[in-house]
């Protein structure tokens, strides 16, 4: 391979679990509606120039109240022509919120919404390749913690140590693109603060826009990546892209298997446990091509920090810092943000001899393929509910076509109907006309057979006299 020029390396981006890249700006409800549990962004400007009722509108407009102008565009927008994206929320507290806020025209909560980066054309949410970059260049430079001389004291200078002056820092050898999220696109959940503490409650923090992922989906959410790298030189040390593998899997792997131990081993964990087995099987499976990485918002501070020089700035409570590493954010209270594999593609994948995990792998193993189990029975159920539901609509489609006595007459071949519409029908045989009394005659004793009330000996005498006349129409064909 040539060092002296950019060599392309093609590279599968895994989402293992709810990654947020913040913008700094949040959607609001004049930039969105909600409908049929989907967040569609809207073109406000575009719904204000076209509505039909500008003087309603403008006096609307011109009120003080914003909890008023909020509900009246929600109420009053019809999004089929103004909207500009479509994100699933998975999130029932911001459902709820919604429809409350909405309907009592209630000035106290914004409904904020942290969303992701945005192409502005498209409009698809997007992973940026700086922030992947990003968490690449915090996994190279806690492998040369040492070597570059970091200590406690210059900590702050690490990455003039590590990477020298700007001007000349080596991560310019390396480009990764952006990684557009069309292909599963992004849902909006409510970031929850998990505690150590026994007994305390999930501290709410806030509603955001985040990537589909394994977890959620329980299916591989998978994008390419092309990463771009010339070998370069590194306190002695060759960068390639085999120590940015290894380099990689060594600083996170332990984050996760860390994290794991202390927050999720508990019984209090057990459904955040089944959640994330998914993740925790493709990460102990990890192979040497393969490697796990923490991109993104809610990485945490174990994840963006080096491991010998750790030491975060927290609040100071009564002259002490206090700990830090004691809560953890989940996405809906059950999925770790920022986690997602890297596959170098081109590279030979083997078996890594890894085994120290903080969990069973066999138990993991079965969690998932009970999940999956379930998954396809619900599938199948989906499938089979849609196509009662298709046979349904071609039903009522062909009684709408019909003539009111057809109609009648296919009530009896519904093998739902009631005995006593059968016979509310039967009452009116003299209102048919004679082609469709005929018909309905054959419907009728083909009823009676299958429900034993056909024969004399079987049949009431109010029955028999209803057999006999219809016997008497047949006799006539």
């Amino acid at each position: 391979m040539q060092t002296s020029q950019l060599e392309l390396y093609p590279v599968n981006i895994h989402v293992l679990s709810p990654i947020h890249i913040g913008t700094g700006q949040e959607l609001d409800p004049f930039t969105y509606v909600i409908r049929d549990n989907n967040l569609l962004l809207i073109d406000l400007i575009k719904w204000i120039e076209d509505y039909p009722q500008q003087e309603e509108l403008h006096r609307m407009m011109d009120s003080d109240s914003f909890a008023e102008i909020r509900s009246f565009i929600a109420e009053h927008i019809d999004p089929d022509s103004v909207t500009l994206g479509r994100i699933p929320i998975e999130s029932s507290g911001l459902l709820s919120t919604y429809n409350r806020v909405i309907k009592a025209r209630d000035p106290r909560n914004q409904l904020l919404i942290d969303s992701m980066t945005r192409n502005e054309i498209s409009h698809v949410a997007y992973i940026p390749g700086s922030s992947i970059k990003g968490s690449i260049r915090t996994a190279i430079a806690n492998h040369f913690v040492e070597a570059a001389g970091v200590t406690q004291k210059n900590k702050r200078d690490y990455n003039e140590k590590i990477f020298g002056k700007i001007n000349k820092d080596p991560m310019k050898n390396l480009k990764l693109s952006d990684v557009s999220l069309d292909d599963f696109g992004s849902v909006i959940v409510e970031a929850e603060e998990y505690s150590l503490k026994e007994g305390k409650s999930q501290t709410p923090k806030g509603y955001k826009e985040v990537s589909a992922n394994l977890c959620q989906c329980g299916r591989p959410v998978v994008y390419p990546l092309r990463l771009s790298l010339k070998p370069f030189s590194l306190n002695e040390e060759k960068v390639d892209v085999n120590f940015i593998i290894e380099a990689l899997y060594r600083f996170y792997v332990p984050k996760y298997k860390d994290e794991y131990l202390k927050f999720y081993s508990s019984g209090r964990a057990d459904r955040i446990r089944q959640e994330i087995a998914p993740m925790s099987l493709e990460i102990a499976n990890l192979k040497t091509n393969e490697t796990l990485i923490r991109i993104g918002h809610f990485s945490h501070v174990e994840c963006i920090t080096l491991d010998d020089v750790r030491e975060p700035q927290t609040r100071i409570v009564k002259g002490r810092r206090m700990p830090y590493g004691t809560t953890r954010t989940l996405a809906n209270g059950l999925y770790p943000f920022g986690w997602a594999k890297l596959e170098f593609i081109d590279l030979k994948p083997e078996q890594r001899t890894e085994n120290d995990w903080p969990f069973s792998i066999q138990e993991v193993e079965r969690v998932v393929e009970a999940r999956e189990e379930a998954a396809q029975k619900s599938k199948r159920a989906a499938e089979a509910a849609e196509i009662r539901r298709k046979a349904e609509e071609k039903r009522r489609a062909q009684l709408e076509a019909m003539s009111p006595e057809e109609r009648e007459i296919a009530e009896i071949h519904d093998p739902s109907v009631l005995e006593s519409r059968v016979v509310e029908i039967y009452n009116k045989i003299n209102e048919f006309s004679e082609e469709d009394r005929n018909v309905l005659a054959l419907a009728l004793k083909k009823y009676w057979e299958m429900n034993g009330k056909w024969q004399k000996k079987d049949c009431s005498k109010k029955q028999w006299l209803k057999v006999q006349k219809v016997k008497g129409i047949l006799g006539k064909l």
